[in-house]
């Protein structure tokens, strides 16, 4: 596959779809929703929260960095926001803060965790978009309830091959992506049971 030429950085929008694979409660308590640590290293450069991948060579070289105009980490807070909210889920965001135990909170249960890719990528091999890391549940007190690793890597659909090309594409792929790490964590099966017990 062809590389996209030039070396300009190339901008793509985080924007969340609602997801009709996601089944509502008909009773669930109220959750917590912090900033994830961003533990992507160098494929961040370093904590940079507007880069979300790249444009590379055969080489592995990067020709493009691929930015967001929003920074990341508070967009996912939203997305999973939003998310809870399409089971029926209250949530309180915190986009601005990472949680750390002693955080006074209001619901019996908060989300957070680290994420380790959250790119959009154009290589020698293709494209490919790429959305983990771990999430951790804790109780009001702050004792961790659970602790999972979550991962969303997928390449271009049929569809997406047919409709879209060069930026437009890698846009799609990690919204994509980024909707099916959200589902994946809202609909877990242990997570639901706790959001079914209040605890």
């Amino acid at each position: 596959m062809v590389l996209l030429a030039g070396c300009a950085d190339l901008t793509v929008n985080l924007t969340y779809t609602p997801q009709t694979k996601i089944e509502g409660l008909t009773i669930g308590v109220p959750i917590t929703v912090f900033r994830f640590v961003d533990a992507r290293g160098e494929e961040g450069d370093k904590g940079d929260v507007y880069r979300v991948g790249g444009v590379y060579n055969g080489y592995g070289m990067r020709l493009a960095k691929i930015l967001s105009p929003t920074p990341w980490p508070e967009a996912l807070v939203r997305d999973l926001g939003a998310a809870f909210t399409e089971r029926g889920v209250k949530t309180v965001l915190v986009e601005d803060r990472l949680y750390e135990k002693g955080n006074a909170v209001t619901t019996p249960l908060v989300l957070t965790g680290e994420i380790r890719n959250f790119s959009t990528e154009n290589r020698w091999a293709g494209f490919l978009a790429h959305v983990s890391g771990i999430v951790r549940v804790y109780d009001q007190s702050g004792a961790q309830l659970s602790e999972k690793a979550v991962s969303a890597r997928l390449r271009p659909n049929d569809e997406e091959f047919k409709t879209a090309s060069g930026q437009a594409l890698l846009e799609r792929m990690l919204n994509r992506a980024v909707a099916e790490f959200v589902r994946q964590v809202v609909t877990d099966q242990e997570l639901t049971q706790r959001l079914l017990a209040g605890r």
